[in-house]
């Protein structure tokens, strides 16, 4: 009788045969992902995988690796494959039911941090409006211990994810979140914010139809597109900053890039906000605008 020995799969083996696959699925990032789904399989760190090239892996883990691989070459991306994806050095939980978060949204943190650790208000409060998982709340609150944050959606299932965030990064004390329709409805708050942030859905008509279809087929559609007016949020947002930003207040927004940067200042203008500043990300695209209430 001739005996069967089933073919040893060591890391090197995968990361080879993997990432032809994904490349011929069309994935843009082949290495990167599948080096990704090994750490997670693994446990390991991105060096690790190459230290190691030589483990073989086992029967339980190559079974995990296979299921993952196939989902993200059917096309999910592969942060809701894992369930989570990483934000300003930090793990958060994603599903559908939320935004995954962008490197380019952490300039519009990093910019938060640099302003409160100027000190110019004692014990700030921040309020997020359209919070998502919760990525930009939670990084702030636990790169500034002496701040509060609110978070505000319009989304149940994306409030839980928040929440959980919040608890795996040990801020819930510090961050609190509120379901809300923003466009029709007001915070109910007896106090001013300091700084309001917001990454609002802004990708409107031929721009969201531009997007690729990994977005546009997997990412949930209201975190994403406003409708038929893309400035429909800007404007809200101009609107609450008279009644929720404090004198000495910031109000800081993402946008699309230069195309809305003009657009996006008229509005603001339109309700008492200026002193305008822009952000670029990095890739030197105008990512962030900055703006204070008029005295």
């Amino acid at each position: 009788m001739i005996s069967y020995t089933p073919k040893i799969w060591h890391i090197a083996d995968v990361l080879k045969w993997s990432k032809s696959y994904l490349k011929e699925k069309g994935v843009e990032s082949p290495q990167i992902e599948v080096e990704w789904l090994l750490r997670d399989i693994l446990k390991f760190s991105r060096l690790e995988v190459y230290l190691k090239h030589d483990r073989p892996l086992s029967k339980e883990e190559l079974l995990k690796f296979k299921k993952l691989l196939v989902e993200r070459a059917s096309g999910t991306p592969i942060q809701y494959v894992l369930g989570y994806a990483e934000f300003m050095g930090l793990d958060f939980k994603v599903t559908p039911s939320v935004l995954i978060p962008r490197p380019e949204t952490e300039v519009l943190v990093e910019k938060v941090l640099e302003i409160l650790k100027e000190d110019r208000w004692e014990k700030p409060i921040i309020l997020d409006i359209g919070t998502g998982s919760g990525n930009i709340a939670i990084s702030i609150a636990v790169n500034y211990p002496d701040c509060t944050v609110v978070g505000l959606d319009i989304s149940s299932e994306a409030l839980k994810i928040a929440k959980i965030n919040a608890a795996n990064n040990s801020v819930s004390e510090r961050v609190d979140f509120i379901k809300i329709n923003i466009l029709k409805e007001s915070p109910q708050v007896e106090r001013y914010f300091n700084i309001i942030v917001s990454n609002p859905p802004y990708v409107a008509g031929e721009w969201f139809e531009n997007l690729p279809e990994i977005v546009r087929k997997y990412e949930p559609v209201q975190a994403l597109n406003p409708g038929e007016d893309d400035l429909v949020f800007y404007r809200r947002l101009g609107k609450l900053s008279n009644t929720l930003l404090s004198l000495d207040g910031i109000l800081i927004v993402e946008i699309g890039g230069s195309y809305q940067e003009e657009n996006v200042q008229n509005v603001f203008t339109e309700y008492n906000l200026g002193d305008f500043e822009t952000i670029e990300d990095y890739l030197g695209q105008n990512r962030c605008i900055i703006a204070g209430l008029n005295k």
